[in-house]
């Protein structure tokens, strides 16, 4: 590991060739944070990783899979390999599945896109997690971001698949909170309302569904990439040392504790 490594920050993001992790990996990167981008989709990685370099931001791209334990594995040994330590852990990378352009209710959900979200979303976060902390135990001071949704803190119809992998996201992070709180190791959550991306693209009636979310946030708007980012950012930083265990609604008010 070069002085340079030694000095800056390492943060691991997943998810991060689009969207939500992008933006996140872009503000860390503001903070002159090293990244190490993670994401399955191997073409826009690259894509992405030449332009976080192009304009100046150290980015280093690894192929991940995080419902593979291999995947994990490799991409970890990696990290190890190049930086020796993780300082950050953003646990970003989720999918939400939809059946005929809709959210299903639990009678119309298929038992494959059960499985297929619960192993993205809940038991990646898991894998991440798990294999991640060697890496932060060498960190002066650990931090590890999952994100969760609105949807674990408020039931609404269709989407069971989605909200419980969130909801067990928030669960799995407390437990997790309370083992490596001795370490001074922090995990905390964020709980975004919804961002117009490319998850409402495979919706029917997307702007029906979007004029309504707007309408029923105080706020008056959607969140966006930079909402979160912001919020992932400050649990990253010294100013949250003393945060763990929390979850941080990023939601414009549309759900109030």
């Amino acid at each position: 590991m070069s002085q340079a490594h030694e000095d800056k920050r390492i943060a691991l993001v997943t998810g991060a060739a689009r969207g939500i992790g992008r933006a996140i990996a872009e503000r860390l990167a503001r903070d002159g944070i090293s990244l190490v981008l993670g994401d399955v989709e191997r073409d826009l990685l690259d894509q992405t990783v030449g332009e976080f370099n192009a304009a100046g931001r150290e980015a280093h791209g690894l192929v991940l899979d995080v419902s593979s334990e291999d995947s994990v594995a490799a991409a970890m040994a990696e990290i190890a390999r190049r930086f020796g330590r993780l300082d950050i852990v953003v646990n970003n990378a989720g999918i939400m599945p939809r059946v005929e352009g809709r959210n299903p209710r639990v009678e119309e959900t298929p038992l494959a896109i059960w499985q297929a979200t619960l192993a993205v979303n809940l038991t990646g976060t898991f894998l991440v997690c798990r294999a991640a902390i060697p890496l932060l135990r060498k960190s002066r001071s650990g931090r590890i971001v999952n994100i969760s949704s609105r949807a674990a803190r408020m039931s609404t119809s269709g989407n069971s698949h989605y909200s419980a992998s969130k909801a067990g996201i928030i669960g799995f992070s407390r437990v997790l909170a309370k083992e490596l709180g001795p370490e001074k190791i922090t995990v905390n959550c964020i709980a975004p309302s919804a961002v117009e991306n490319a998850m409402h693209q495979g919706l029917a009636s997307a702007q029906a569904h979007i004029d309504k979310l707007t309408q029923d946030t105080p706020l008056r708007r959607l969140a966006t990439g930079e909402d979160i980012a912001n919020g992932v950012a400050f649990l990253a930083s010294d100013q949250a040392n003393f945060i763990t265990g929390t979850i941080l609604d990023v939601n414009g008010g549309s759900y109030m504790a």
